[in-house]
Parts: C-alpha cells; structure tokens; sequence
C-alpha cells in the first residue's frame, strides 16, 4: 500500500547515499537511509505527520536543534537512541559526528495515531511532546521490528507493523509526564485524515477555509480552533509550510527553475515563492539548492 502525497527528505547533507530501503503500509511509512562521508547535516521540516527516528549506525555526537523556533538544545546519540518529533512541529537545525552513519525513520498519520488510542479517556491522553534523543527499549524494539518488516511480503506484515505502531505509541504517551487538555476541542481522526489528505491532494490550489470546514462538518470559526489545536498552526500556516517541503524536494531532487517550482507548488509567483520560503527556511530557495550537491541521488 503508498501513502499520499511525498514525503519529504528532511536529513540533508554533502554526503553519499550508500543504500535507501523505504516501505508503506496504509499509514505508517519507514525509511531506512546508509549514508558515508557525511560531515554536517541540516534538517528542516514542519511534518504532517509524527516522526520517530532510530540511530542505527554512527555516532551524532554535536549540533543544535531548534522546535517552532525555539532553542531545544542537542543530545548525543548513540546506535539504539531515539527522536521524536510530533506532527505539526518544526523541526530545524544541524548535527555532526561519524562519517558513516545509517538513520531508520518512521512517519505515522496523527488520524492513525488517534485511532489507535481511540479506547483511552481523553482526560488521561497527555499531549505528545518533542523529545530530541532518549533511550527506551521498548520502543527500541518496536522500531526495530518495523525495521525488520520492510523487506517482508508476508500478509501479516501490516498487522505487525500496526501493533508495533501501538506499542511505540503507547509507551510515548507513557513517557510524558503529565496531561493535557489541548486534545479536547481537536479534530476528530477521520475529519483530520480528510482534511490533510485534501491539502495533499490539492497543494496547489487556492483551497478556502469554507472547503475545509466543511470536510470536518464544521463551521469556519470551529474548524480553524480545532485544526490548531490539533496541529499547532492555523489551517493556511499548515498549507504554506507543506508548499515548502514539497518544493524543497524539488530543489533538492531537480533542476527545476525557481518559477517552475514556485507554480508547482502553488505560488503565485517565484517572488511569492521566495519570499515565503526565506520565511519559513531561513535562506533563499537558489542559496537552499546550493546546499544539496547530490540531489540527483
């Protein structure tokens, strides 16, 4: 099964791709990327969904992170730590350390995340927080064990998958110290999963709050409440920021024009387009390409 929409490739670095394993089961996605003769790496990303990232190989031992433009500070990470990014975040910043390092990456759709804690009160959900490396051997584990599944094509793959889902999910939420009320007023599961997959979908047209709304079976007014308080940011905030992400991959991955790109991505025009991505990214869209001399990798 694939997902909707790409996803984006948010390590970037002047480094050689050795191997890339990626593998979709209805809503969860893993990635598992080798890379040698890696120096400095930069991410930046706001995901729309959850991130969870293993250390498999190599040591990252300096660097600074920043979420929604907040100083988050830097964890060494050893092969076995973790990382988590909620979805909605945005997750920026840079890291260096062993020359040869390997990174399994799992996204997961908040609308599946939902579900599955579907049978848990409300008032005893805490939110999920950014955790920017940690030791958990459960979640380890579960990890591992989706890791495990990428080159498997037996029909109880996607079963297994979804219960190691569970499992790092559960223990996420276990690990937050303390509740939440910031779920209560959000939107429901199946109303977010049509909404974000709209945006997907239609990432370059002018999609009003109207349309939107009216896929969660919401007036304007609730809708745009409940969307931030589900995701962090306002309805048009999100859709700006997945533009950017998908021109990213475009700038990184080909040799697109700016304008090319900019329309593509539905900008009106390449200065709208640079002006919004220097806002968001911290730097041009030509100076951000220069970055990346092996995007056609």
């Amino acid at each position: 099964m694939t997902m909707a929409g790409p996803q984006p490739a948010f390590k970037v670095g002047d480094c050689r791709t050795t191997s890339r394993d990626k593998r979709a089961w209805h809503r969860v996605e893993a990635d598992l990327v080798r890379r040698s003769g890696l120096k400095k790496e930069e991410t930046a990303i706001t995901s729309s969904r959850h991130i969870v990232l293993l250390n498999v190989q190599g040591n990252s031992e300096r660097g600074e992170y920043c979420i929604d433009g907040r100083n988050a500070g830097f964890v060494p990470r050893k092969p076995g730590a973790l990382l988590f990014v909620p979805a909605g975040c945005s997750w920026r910043g840079w890291e260096a350390g062993a020359s040869t390092a390997a990174y399994l990456s799992i996204q997961v759709k908040p609308a599946h995340v939902a579900e599955l804690l579907a049978g848990v009160p409300l008032d005893a959900l805490p939110s999920l927080s950014p955790d920017l490396g940690f030791e958990d051997p459960i979640i380890l584990n579960a990890a591992r064990g989706i890791g495990a599944e990428m080159r498997e094509r037996n029909p109880f793959s996607a079963l297994l998958v979804e219960s190691y889902t569970a499992t790092i999910f559960a223990q996420l939420m276990r690990r937050q110290k303390s509740p939440a009320s910031v779920r209560k007023g959000g939107l429901a599961p199946a109303n977010l999963n049509r909404v974000i997959e709209k945006i997907d979908e239609d990432l370059t047209a002018d999609l009003s709050l109207l349309q939107l709304a009216i896929l969660a079976d919401l007036s304007v007014p609730h809708f745009c409440r409940a969307f931030r308080q589900t995701l962090g940011c306002p309805p048009y905030a999100y859709i700006i920021r997945r533009r950017i992400e998908r021109a990213k991959d475009y700038l990184r991955h080909s040799s697109m024009p700016v304008t090319d790109i900019a329309l593509s991505c539905g900008f009106s025009s390449s200065s709208h387009f640079s002006n919004a991505f220097r806002r968001e990214v911290g730097t041009t869209p030509l100076a951000y390409r220069a970055t990346w001399p092996c995007k056609a990798q």
